[in-house]
C-alpha cells in the first residue's frame, strides 16, 4: 500500500481499531508492543473502502480519490469500488477517466440500475445523448422521482429530436423541484416546437421571474 492517504482517513483507521487493540490486550498477554498494533491490509483495505464511498456519497471527491485508488489496485473486481472511483474521477474533471471506469463497471453488470444513473448522467454531461438515452431511460425505472435523471432524460430526448416525449419528463422534473429555472426554460422550448406558444411564454416568464429574484436576495 504505497499511495499517500490523507492524515484524517489514515488517523482514523488507528482510532477506529484502537477498541479492538484494547480488547486484545485486556485477554491476553501481548508478546510486544509491535504485535499490539499490527494492522493486517485486509483490515486497512476494508476501511479505506468504507471511508472512500462515504467520502463520495458526502460529494468529497478530493478526500475519497486516493482511498478508492487504493483499494481499487487490491481488489480490481470490486462494482461498487469501481463504480464510485468513476464518479469521483468525473466530479474532479478527468471524464474520459471517469468514463471508462464506469463503462467497466457497466460490463460486468448491465443490470444494475445504479451505474446505468452514473454513466448516463455522464454521458448527458458530455453531450453524448445517443449513448446516453438507453442507460438513462432504464435508471428512471427504478429513480422515478430522481431530479437530475428526468431533467438529462429530456435534455437527451429534445436533443435527439424527440420533444413530446421530452415535455413529459421535464414536467416530472418540475414536479420534483418547481422552481429550477433551467428545466423551466428548457420546457419552455420544447413547448414552442410542439406548438403551445401560451405556455411556452409563460414557462419563459417564469423563469425570468425567479432568476430575478435570486439577483435580489
Amino acid at each position: 500500500m504505497s499511495k499517500k492517504i490523507p492524515f484524517p482517513d489514515a488517523a482514523g483507521l488507528y482510532l477506529e481499531l484502537s477498541a479492538g487493540v484494547l480488547t486484545r490486550a485486556a485477554s491476553k498477554l501481548v508478546s510486544g508492543f509491535q504485535s499490539l498494533f499490527f494492522i493486517d491490509d485486509e483490515a486497512k483495505l476494508d476501511y479505506y473502502y468504507s471511508r472512500g464511498i462515504e467520502h463520495t456519497k458526502a460529494g468529497r471527491y478530493t478526500r475519497a480519490l486516493p482511498l478508492l485508488e487504493l483499494v481499487a489496485e487490491q481488489r480490481p473486481n470490486d462494482l461498487e469500488v469501481t463504480l464510485h472511483l468513476g464518479l469521483c474521477q468525473i466530479k474532479l474533471g478527468h471524464k474520459e477517466e471517469g468514463i471508462k471506469l464506469l463503462e467497466a463497471a457497466r460490463s460486468r453488470d448491465p443490470s444494475n440500475a445504479n451505474t446505468a444513473k452514473v454513466l448516463g448522467l455522464a454521458y448527458a454531461q458530455a453531450g453524448e445523448h445517443e449513448r446516453a438515452l438507453p442507460l438513462l431511460s432504464q435508471a428512471v425505472q427504478s429513480f422515478p422521482d430522481n431530479f437530475s435523471l428526468l431533467y438529462r432524460l429530456g435534455a437527451s430526448l429534445d436533443n435527439l429530436g424527440r420533444p413530446a416525449e421530452a415535455k413529459t419528463y421535464f414536467e416530472e422534473a418540475l414536479q420534483q423541484r418547481p422552481k429550477a429555472v433551467k428545466v423551466l426554460r428548457a420546457l419552455a422550448y420544447t413547448l414552442e416546437q410542439l406548438g403551445e406558444r401560451e405556455r411556452a411564454l409563460a414557462s419563459f416568464k417564469r423563469a425570468d421571474e425567479l432568476e430575478d429574484s435570486e439577483k435580489t436576495l
